[in-house]
């Protein structure tokens, strides 16, 4: 017999009817938990369709008052920021401020940057690609500081069609 765990929560198998009987168990419990996260779900979407329809006029509008004080603050620029580049006002500040340069590249820059010796400005990322290393032998792994695990993961596939079947011979 194989060691005992403590996280059965109380749960004792003993016998294949046993093992059964917690199949069914778990078979009716999955239905249970899809049934709430279903109604999670669709309680979740119905929220955001109306916070997303009552914050519509909300967003709209400060979108605009946005764009409002941009085209106030370009059209006075000038004026407003002879000495400075922002203005603080009561109620926030405004104004203009130096974004970081950024680099914007064609699908031709990368091979460019090689064939003019700029490689320093290239990534090139080297990994191992486990998947291609499965077809190696155990001694190529061993030269390469590599080696290969194996393992079995426990798993359980329940079958509810069979419960829902023998709920719906019940209710009959």
């Amino acid at each position: 017999m194989g060691r005992t765990r403590t996280k059965t929560n109380g749960i004792i198998l003993k016998t294949l009817d046993d093992a059964d009987r917690t199949l069914q168990k778990l078979c009716e419990i999955e239905s249970q938990i899809e049934a709430v996260d279903n109604f999670a779900d669709e309680e979740i979407a119905r929220i955001k369709e109306r916070a997303a329809a009552e914050g519509k006029p909300l967003r709209e509008q400060h979108k605009a008052s946005i764009a409002a004080l941009e085209d106030y603050a370009a059209y006075y620029r000038e004026e407003l920021f002879k000495d400075r580049k922002s203005m603080e006002r009561p109620f926030g500040n405004f104004g203009y401020r130096k974004a970081p340069d950024s680099i914007h590249v064609t699908k031709e820059t990368a091979e460019l940057l090689k064939k003019h010796g700029y490689d320093k400005y290239l990534r090139v990322k080297i990994e191992p690609d486990k998947e291609a290393m499965l077809s190696l032998s155990e001694d190529e792994l061993a030269l390469v500081k590599a080696n290969r695990r194996s393992r079995e993961d426990f798993f359980i596939e329940t079958k509810r069609e069979q419960v829902n079947q023998d709920l719906a011979k019940i209710g009959a």
